[in-house]
């Protein structure tokens, strides 16, 4: 799938690109807590690590789940395992505040380019939406008009980007202390929505695989809001 490729090249050519910016438009060199630049580059080849272990192991699970063979990526995998690695990481480094802030606009990039290129990808692609009666539903070429979640994902996150960049300015300090776990509190609770929107099979209390990452995900995000709002008071 040509056109998948080249808007993957595209995803991390602009999640690059507006991880520069933005650091440099907020004057964070480096995640907050990383003091050293030989930790710095050991912290960020465990988020490598964690999001190439992460999306490949559950976008494949996932796909087997679903009866087809092969390999599959998913980015939400990738999303929770570079989140359990950063972690691991920060306990063994003995960092306790947030890291993950400069990495979001860029990880909202990815997502939001990134899933444009599935929806042009279709089909084959297997990211598609279930069927609707909805006037913007679209035709992959089954004959059926469905659900383009992949686009309600990449608007939804660009709105919360917009969020982020206007309200960042007035509240920095909360924005690096908290906005990493907001960013995965939205994040994973649209995801969690669209879901239901997916063909893909239940493995328990009629919730899929990515449903149940999902609410890893939204457990994770409000304690470390909570233990961090603590923190503050």
């Amino acid at each position: 799938m040509i056109i998948h490729f080249v808007f993957d090249l595209l995803a991390l050519a602009s999640s690059v690109l507006m991880s520069l910016w933005f650091r440099r438009k907020v004057g964070l060199p480096r995640p907050a807590g990383i003091t050293q630049a030989a930790q710095h580059h050991y912290y960020l080849l465990a988020l490598l690590l964690g999001l190439v272990v992460g999306s490949t192991l559950f976008g494949t699970l996932n796909l087997h789940l679903s009866g087809h063979a092969g390999t599959a990526k998913s980015l939400l995998g990738g999303v929770f395992g570079a989140i359990v690695a950063a972690e691991v990481f920060k306990y063994f480094a003995g960092i306790r505040q947030s890291t993950g802030l400069t990495f979001v606009p860029g990880l909202i990039m990815l997502i939001a380019v990134g899933r444009v290129g599935c929806f042009l990808a279709g089909l084959p692609d297997f990211t598609y939406g279930t069927e609707t009666s909805l006037p913007w539903g679209v035709n992959f070429g089954d004959g059926l008009q469905r659900h383009p979640v992949q686009l309600y994902e990449s608007f939804t996150m660009l709105a919360f980007l917009v969020v982020l960049l206007v309200n960042y300015p007035r509240q920095p300090a909360f924005w690096q202390r908290q906005g990493f776990y907001v960013f995965v509190l939205v994040y994973a609770g649209q995801r969690f929505i669209w879901e239901f929107l997916k063909p893909y099979p239940p493995i328990l209390a009629g919730l899929n695989l990515f449903h149940w990452i999902c609410l890893a995900l939204l457990v994770y995000a409000l304690f470390m809001l909570n233990r961090s709002q603590h923190h503050v008071e």
